[in-house]
């Protein structure tokens, strides 16, 4: 059967309850059914991991290398909350393309088995990646209303996905799925969908019939400073576990899932439980009506923290603070409140300038130190270092992620996809392109190099690219530094930078 290729752009189309579904990029447009059932892989017996394991745990490894490259600052918190002994389905909003569930999987011990859309398993390249560690294929309502396919052929291959999750996760391995359905740049949830309910009440009643540790149904903030941008921050907030002790499916049920048939739970269950991952997971997410709103916290964050003669010195601080401002404004801060609307004009000035709340201090704009400025010294000796390997073994990749990333059609949230591509898998498909040529060079040039110094150099190279880009990333940091001080000092510069001081002045002034 040909692949089928549906309605991709914004045409209004809208799910049962009324609401307008995301537009279709051109791979998840494009639908075959026969493909989708070839590429996904099969567990041999129920609650087996359906992914190659050497293959699965060498793609974590370039996956954490990765996100390494990918971020400037990681931190993440509530690790503790993660059980060595029962299976994990962990939650999140989406924001970020294929980086949330990647940062998942390399910040929790467990393997991981994925239920994504349809094309995850079937795009070139990354198809079969995918399918060997394991991915299950998730036809969409956003497909599905626009004719992708039939609804009976849409449940086959969904309810095969939901029943290898469930037994994946009741047999101790882990999963994340996001309720919203797809990765957007919203400052706040979108609705829930239930398909995550599902698949956890379906493995908590699978555990309840086998005698198996009940599963952990975890919530997970994720928080990027500016999700698609290079190096940028992160924090990874792991909550406690919400509760299942309810959430089963009746005793004639849980036979009929013992018997390798999926079977829906009953639709309270399922809305009940929704209900408290979105009350559990809204206070881990911006929830802010705008991204300007949002911004104005964190302005109001810094501002209070400055009032108490202290400063901010991490990202995961900037966002605690911010989310108690929010907090404090909604229960009715007598202060705060009328406080934000110039507080949210600070913001956005900032943000034009490609700034935020770092910038300020208890006089107002800051003053960039001479250090800051001093960083370009570094920061062009390391990028002239560096130069020669990196451009040589990942220049390709780098321009293949900027190309990609700058015209995807996924949205500004998957463009960070593409650079954490370019990381992960360049190593194996790009790397070799380099290494080969050396290679053919130095057996056919007239250096006289002996077999056994070019295969050492060839085996060596490898190393030679991965700590070359670690400087080369060293170097954009250093210059960051130089870039914003530059940026700082423009906006001190500006007529701006006299309303600026006077607001915080002010601001100040309120917040004692």
């Amino acid at each position: 059967m040909a692949a089928k290729t549906v309605q991709s752009g914004d045409d209004g189309a809208v799910d049962h309850h009324g609401e307008v579904l995301p537009p279709l990029s051109k791979s998840a447009s494009r639908i075959d059914i026969e493909k989708i059932e070839r590429a996904r892989r099969h567990s041999s017996k129920p609650g087996e991991h359906p992914g190659v394991v050497w293959f699965y745990r060498m793609m974590r490894g370039l996956s954490r290398m990765a996100i390494r490259q990918n971020f400037r600052t990681i931190e993440v918190t509530g690790q503790e909350h993660i059980s060595k002994e029962a299976g994990i389905l962990t939650v999140g909003w989406h924001t970020n393309g294929l980086i949330d569930p990647v940062s998942l999987v390399v910040t929790q011990p467990k393997m991981f088995v994925f239920g994504g859309r349809h094309d995850l398993i079937t795009r070139p390249i990354i198809g079969p990646l995918s399918s060997l560690a394991g991915a299950q294929p998730v036809i969409r309502q956003a497909e599905l209303a626009r004719g992708g396919t039939s609804s009976e052929v849409a449940s086959r291959i969904n309810s095969k996905t939901m029943l290898t999750l469930a037994e994946c996760i009741a047999h101790g391995h882990g999963t994340a799925l996001f309720p919203e359905g797809t990765s957007h740049e919203d400052a706040k949830m979108r609705r829930l969908r239930t398909g995550p309910m599902r698949s956890v009440i379906a493995a908590n009643s699978i555990a309840y019939e086998k005698g198996l540790p009940s599963p952990h149904l975890l919530p997970v903030g994720l928080h990027y400073r500016t999700q698609w941008y290079f190096r940028t921050d992160a924090w990874f907030e792991y909550g406690e576990p919400i509760s299942l002790v309810d959430a089963i499916h009746p005793e004639e049920d849980r036979a009929r899932l013992m018997n390798g048939e999926w079977v829906e739970a009953p639709a309270d269950i399922v809305n009940k439980l929704r209900d408290e991952v979105r009350n559990h997971l809204t206070p881990m997410t911006p929830d802010a009506s705008t991204w300007d709103e949002y911004r104005a916290w964190h302005v109001l964050g810094h501002l209070r923290t400055i009032s108490t003669g202290q400063k901010l010195n991490s990202w995961r601080e900037e966002v605690l603070a911010a989310r108690s401002v929010r907090d404090d404004i909604r229960n009715g801060d007598g202060v705060l409140t009328p406080l934000q609307p110039t507080a949210q004009r600070i913001g956005e000035t900032l943000h034009s300038a490609g700034l935020d709340g770092r910038s300020l201090d208890s006089q107002g704009l800051r003053t960039p130190s001479m250090a800051e400025y001093l960083t370009f010294i570094p920061a062009l000796l390391l990028a002239l270092l560096s130069a020669p390997l990196t451009l040589y073994g990942s220049g390709l990749m780098i321009l293949i992620a900027k190309i990609l990333g700058d015209n995807t059609d996924e949205g500004l949230d998957a463009r960070a996809s593409y650079h954490f591509l370019a990381s992960q898998l360049g190593p194996m498909i790009v790397w070799p392109f380099p290494i080969g040529i050396f290679v053919i060079v130095a057996l056919v040039g007239p250096w006289g190099l002996a077999s056994l110094h070019i295969a050492l150099i060839a085996i060596l190279l490898p190393i030679a690219f991965h700590l070359s880009n670690k400087v080369a990333i060293l170097a954009w940091n250093l210059y960051v530094m130089f870039r914003d001080a530059r940026r700082l000092n423009r906006l001190r510069h500006d007529s701006e930078s006299l309303v600026i001081d006077k607001d915080v002045t002010d601001l100040l002034a309120a917040l004692k």
